[in-house]
């Protein structure tokens, strides 16, 4: 009994301790990094006593505060998206970068940017889905990932020829828009900088209903890791499930990629490290991968803003210096 309250006391310690960097980050990101020399004082002011004309509260109010709330929220989705990838797949290397949903949404959202053919006619936010929903189906496709015993390693190589096919026909988009090659490659390396209230209140409705419907998944995902056979004769509709699971998915990922473009390898990275941190279990696994995934992308806009001073480096540019050493790691941790 006691050695159950002790492993119960360390997991609320660690949810404490992840919850403390994520606000740590919000914070620090508000005021930091800035031409104007913002200080906590301007956040406290900005709380206790509004000023239209204290240029550092509406610097604070106006960009720094809706870009820090996309950034988690961003963070939030990748890593659950992640989280729910890799429940279905039970492939550890599974996340919407490697399985080209990103590279999916990005692709036909540069179409849809460039005017070409019918894309012009659609909302941005239903070419990135479609994007998303193409690359994925691509990936499962060839890749085999339909069939009962799906090849982790054959999904992967599927997700690295798709990746290329669809990189190549956006590299391609940017040749021909060359008048707005620079502001479509800027977005396409994940970008914060331009958020704002707008990208807010576009991004958390769908955020909102993606979670709900990621959490009514937790439990046939939870009883799906023991096998399909096992989870049917306990009353789990497998397909639809799967049905749930790649929607939400899509949803996560698709309103992300059209806000700030492809940011990649967090989807990978945050439910690996909820799971050496946390449980298994989806109903702990699911929101602490959010949260992990939201102080990854936090941590790396703070970090894209100091390399290069006053110039901006892309966040995924960021992510993806993280993510590519621990995609190498684990690969070579599953030949071992």
């Amino acid at each position: 009994m006691s050695m159950y309250l002790d492993t119960k006391r360390m997991s609320y310690l660690k949810a404490l301790a992840l919850c403390s960097v994520l606000l740590i980050g919000f914070i620090i990101s508000l005021y930091s990094q800035s031409e104007f020399l913002l200080q906590v004082g301007d956040i406290w002011r900005l709380i206790s006593a509004p000023d239209d004309n204290d240029i550092n509260q509406q610097i604070i109010f106006a960009l720094r505060l809706p870009r820090s709330l996309v950034a988690c929220m961003i963070g939030l989705n990748l890593g659950i998206a992640g989280a729910l990838m890799q429940g279905l797949t039970r492939n550890p290397l599974a996340s919407p970068t490697l399985f080209a949903i990103n590279s999916g949404a990005a692709c036909l959202m540069a179409l849809n940017s460039i005017g070409f053919a019918v894309l012009t006619h659609i909302p941005s936010e239903v070419a990135t889905f479609c994007g998303a929903l193409m690359g994925g189906l691509l990936v499962f496709l060839l890749g085999g990932g339909l069939q009962h015993n799906a090849n982790p390693l054959r999904l992967v190589l599927a997700g690295i020829a798709i990746n290329g096919l669809l990189t190549s026909l956006t590299r391609a988009a940017l040749i021909i828009a060359d008048d707005m090659a620079y502001s479509m490659l800027h977005w396409l390396s994940g970008s914060l900088s331009e958020v704002d209230w707008q990208s807010w209140s576009q991004l958390w409705p769908v955020s909102l209903c993606a979670c709900l419907l990621a959490l009514s998944t937790c439990r046939g995902l939870n009883l799906t890791a023991l096998g399909e056979q096992t989870a049917s004769s306990l009353g789990i509709n497998t397909s639809w499930l799967k049905i749930r699971v790649c929607l939400t998915v899509l949803l996560f990922t698709s309103i992300s990629v059209t806000l700030t473009g492809p940011i990649v390898f967090v989807g990978l990275i945050a439910p690996h490290i909820s799971r050496a941190l946390f449980s298994h279990n989806y109903f702990v696994l699911v929101p602490t991968s959010g949260l992990i995934g939201g102080a990854l992308v936090c941590w790396a806009d703070l970090l894209s803003r100091g390399i290069v001073p006053p110039a901006e480096t892309p966040v995924g540019i960021v992510t993806a210096l993280i993510g590519t050493p621990f995609f190498i790691y684990l690969v070579l941790r599953g030949k071992s």
